[in-house]
């Protein structure tokens, strides 16, 4: 079996993990349980108080650890003395598949030319200073980049907008703008 390679890959393995753990100590619970009762005491009202106590507080820890391992991404980590849950940290929006655009004999910066559009029925847009590229400029004949967000606000969506390809001037006069409309998953 191959490792959890993307981040949701990752949160669904650390889900995973603690579905796992639960069944198992819930299983033992019951199974302690059983046992009692099948001793010549008996379980009694006691050991029921005590099973029913410790199902209710399998169940809340199990539920802040799941969500917590829901929350925490690939990064979170455990920390002492937190009994093996999970810290919150935030992953990094992912950024966009890569995007291609014809080759040219010169360096080029990229840059949004107005804000992008959300593809669909909900017209959000996402402002010029949310909105990277990666790399920065495009070097002499290079193809590819990729479109990345800076707040976690408008992940989740897909978008459509202009980037605009302006040439590094290597004389007086640079070569013009060039425009590409994209359609990106964000």
């Amino acid at each position: 079996m191959t490792n959890p390679n993307t981040p949701l890959q990752q949160r669904g393995a650390a889900v995973q993990q603690v579905a796992q753990q639960l069944v198992g100590e819930a299983s033992s619970l019951w199974t302690e349980a059983a046992d009692q009762s099948d001793s010549a005491e008996g379980l009694g009202i006691d050991g029921r108080i005590q099973l029913v106590h410790g199902l209710v507080d399998l169940w809340v820890k199990g539920n802040v650890a799941l969500l917590q391992a829901l929350l925490a991404g690939p990064r979170g980590g455990t920390e002492a003395g937190q009994s093996g849950i999970s810290t919150l940290r935030a992953s990094e929006p992912l950024p966009s598949e890569v995007v291609v655009v014809p080759a040219q004999p010169y360096a080029r910066r990229l840059e949004a030319k107005g804000p992008f559009t959300r593809v669909g029925l909900d017209k959000r847009t996402i402002p010029r200073s949310c909105i990277a590229f990666t790399p920065e400029v495009l070097d002499a004949n290079e193809t590819e980049f990729q479109i990345h967000l800076k707040e976690f606000r408008f992940v989740g969506a897909n978008y459509t907008g202009t980037v605009v390809l302006t040439g590094e001037p290597t004389a007086a006069s640079g070569p013009a703008p060039d425009e590409q409309v994209v359609i990106v998953g964000l």
